[in-house]
């Protein structure tokens, strides 16, 4: 539904991307011991472990880093039901106000509302429909995924398949063989019985006005079972805002009871019959109880924290390499995209290791990684060294930012990922009322636990007995910033 001038955006765009990741510094092997970073500083390791005890340590390591997409949808999905009622394939929450630290995601956005549905394919296919862009310019954008966060497709505006017109997705479970109707909705096939949406809204501000309009065009979105399309039942609209909702995986020993009651009720697919295997060696089987002990606990408890650290210094040292020759910043998405699209599935291999590392860090992902919004993490100042919420730190934005819609900095705590807990705000950007400029145009931000006085707008705050992450978000990318003519400077620690 593109035109050709948007194809050759897209794949410019795509082009340069392909060209900044090339010409970014090798790969590196896995860090050395004292470039670790703990996230569980007093964890020590099980002693007097049998030779049984520690194959079953290395099965949980080896379990937890591979389901931690599907741990991930499970931890968003269990929150909204039991915070807020939300049911599959009936409700739509939303969010009225920009999301805060109580909407506890895996690094989400603090300057775009979220919606989402979830659905189950059990009984049958069911629809998701997507308004068109409303008269006053509200728009709708985001993804289709599954229980792997594997993208089904993109929606809305920029890169969704209905290009903000509007469409009926008709989203059909495997093995289906019913009738399908040959023209009014775009047919997935889903290769899980579960799945859901992440909805953003396109908001000019963050104005009560501009909400209220987002909030009216989240309620124009519907779900139901295709079944019902000729009489649809009503859908019921949740709004999410101000409620503490923790969606964060959990790497506690009842983490396999809940993986176990995923996968009892999921399709389980043939790339992944060998980690099914891996569970029936732990003595966690498909179509039987869970049943656990004291001590298999302990042993659960240890691999998951060391699963959990594994795949956060994978992530943040690993498998993302630096974007620029001479600093610290590395692009949110990794290598291999245009082979694997965020599901690390090669021809040859499932990459579930840094899958994992990945669904660590983020909890989404798209189908057309295209033109827009480009993302650049870091989690180390100018020196090397991890970063402290106990230490300021500052940032010199220089001048002219190459973006043709906003800029915007967020800070992450490191362990979950999610926005850090109680703070007066995530960040701060160029949409912010109030950002003071240096003459030439350049921007300071700083980056602390204590705003300096007159800068608060400036000002992006951290938890001084936590350690956390940044991510720079560029709205509207334009060509400067992957050929680096125009390029971010690492972060200095202030005296």
């Amino acid at each position: 539904m593109s035109t050709s001038k948007e194809e050759g955006m897209k794949k410019q765009w795509l082009a340069m991307l392909v060209a900044a990741a090339l010409t970014s510094s090798a790969l590196p092997t896995y860090a050395a011991q004292n470039e670790i970073i703990k996230v569980y500083p007093e964890h020590q390791a099980l002693a007097d472990m049998t030779i049984y005890e520690e194959a079953l340590h290395r099965r949980a390591m080896e379990v937890a880093i591979w389901a931690t997409p599907a741990m991930n949808y499970k931890a968003m999905y269990d929150s909204l039901h039991e915070t807020v009622g939300m049911q599959n394939n009936t409700d739509v929450v939303y969010h009225s106000k920009i999301q805060d630290w109580k909407r506890a995601l895996a690094t989400p956005s603090d300057v775009t509302p979220y919606g989402h549905v979830f659905w189950d394919l059990h009984d049958g296919p069911v629809v998701v429909e997507i308004p068109p862009t409303a008269a006053d310019g509200t728009a709708l954008f985001g993804t289709l995924m599954d229980t792997w966060h594997r993208a089904l497709e993109d929606i809305g505006v920029a890169t969704g398949y209905d290009q903000g017109a509007g469409a009926k997705y008709l989203m059909l479970p495997p093995g289906y063989q019913g009738y399908v109707p040959e023209s009014g909705y775009k047919v997935i096939r889903q290769k899980t019985y579960y799945g859901w949406a992440l909805l953003r809204a396109f908001v000019a501000d963050k104005s009560e006005e501009s909400l209220k309009k987002s909030s009216t065009h989240f309620k124009r979105v519907k779900m139901y079972p295709f079944s019902e399309r000729n009489n649809p039942k009503p859908n019921r609209y949740i709004d999410l805002a101000d409620k503490d909702i923790d969606g964060i995986v959990k790497y506690t020993p009842d983490y396999f009871a809940k993986l176990h009651d995923l996968m009892s009720n999921e399709y389980i697919e043939e790339r992944d019959m060998a980690m099914m295997g891996m569970l029936a060696a732990m003595d966690i089987r498909i179509g039987e109880e869970y049943q656990t002990t004291q001590r298999r606990d302990a042993i659960f408890s240890d691999a998951l924290k060391d699963a959990h650290e594994f795949m956060i210094n994978n992530f943040k040292s690993q498998i993302l390499p630096a974007f620029y020759a001479d600093k610290k910043w590395t692009p949110l998405a990794p290598p291999g995209i245009p082979v694997h699209n965020f599901d690390f599935d090669y021809p040859s291999y499932l990459d579930y290791d840094r899958r994992g590392a990945l669904y660590y860090d983020v909890f989404s992902s798209v189908k057309r990684y295209g033109p827009g919004n480009f993302f650049l993490e870091v989690a180390k100042d100018s020196s090397g060294q991890w970063f402290d919420g106990a230490n300021n730190y500052k940032l010199h934005i220089d001048k002219d930012v190459p973006v043709s819609n906003f800029w915007n900095l967020t800070a992450y705590d490191m362990e979950t990922a999610a926005l850090i807990r109680n703070m007066p705000k995530a960040g701060t950007g160029s949409k912010v009322d109030g950002l003071i400029y240096n003459d030439d145009g350049s921007v300071d931000l700083y980056i602390g636990p204590k705003a300096p006085e007159g800068k608060e707008t400036n000002w992006v705050p951290t938890d001084p007995e936590r350690k956390f992450f940044l991510l720079f978000r560029f709205y509207g990318a334009k060509p400067q910033i992957f050929s680096k003519q125009w390029q971010l400077n690492d972060l200095e620690l202030m005296k």
